[in-house]
């Protein structure tokens, strides 16, 4: 039997599933202001809202147990480690994407994707992004609810990627953890 064709910047197909499955899951459960048009983006705008404040995650739980339905640990240990910025993507190898912190933070990610890698979902790599990043058994990945935001010009493309093999001198590229978030004021909507 022949097994599916995986790209290597995405996680586990099977995994995949099961984080999906169990974060729409609670993102459904997160009341947002109003109705979103699509299902995209009223998982994103329940995604921002938790960002912006953590205390309806216990809420959003409790009504899930309500329910008869629960949050996987891992899922659950993954949205704690929750971050939603405008990222800066720069570039991909043939197993992860690179952003870079978008404050004054010298800093870098090489993430995985759940089941689309960014350069498809795109066209092109060298982006300002919305998304969120989390950590998940043991990677950073971005959950997939990604909004674009601006191309980067040729300049910004090439300081980019001096500041990202600069992270990577410096040993801050990072794989398996995320800093510390900025306060949600400072997060653009």
């Amino acid at each position: 039997m022949e097994t599916p064709m995986t790209n290597k910047k995405c996680i586990d197909p099977a995994a995949a599933r099961h984080f999906i499955a169990n974060y729409q899951s609670l993102l459904e459960t997160i009341p947002t202001t109003k109705r979103k048009a699509n299902l995209v983006a009223q998982l994103t705008a329940a995604r921002d809202a938790l960002y912006a404040n953590p205390a309806l995650l216990q809420p959003a739980l409790a009504q899930l147990q309500d329910q008869g339905r629960f949050c996987a640990d891992d899922v659950l240990q993954a949205v704690h480690t929750l971050r939603v910025d405008n990222w800066i993507y720069v570039n991909d190898t043939a197993i992860h994407s690179h952003f870079l912190e978008p404050h004054e933070t010298n800093a870098g990610y090489a993430i995985k994707t759940l089941t689309t890698p960014l350069k498809e979902m795109l066209g092109s790599s060298g982006a300002v992004i919305s998304c969120g990043l989390l950590v998940f058994q043991g990677q950073v990945i971005c959950d997939g609810l990604v909004s674009f935001g601006a191309w980067l010009g040729p300049n910004y493309r090439i300081s980019f990627k001096e500041q990202l093999a600069a992270c990577r001198a410096q040993g801050a590229l990072y794989r398996d953890r995320l800093l510390p978030r900025t306060p949600p004021e400072t997060v653009a909507q």
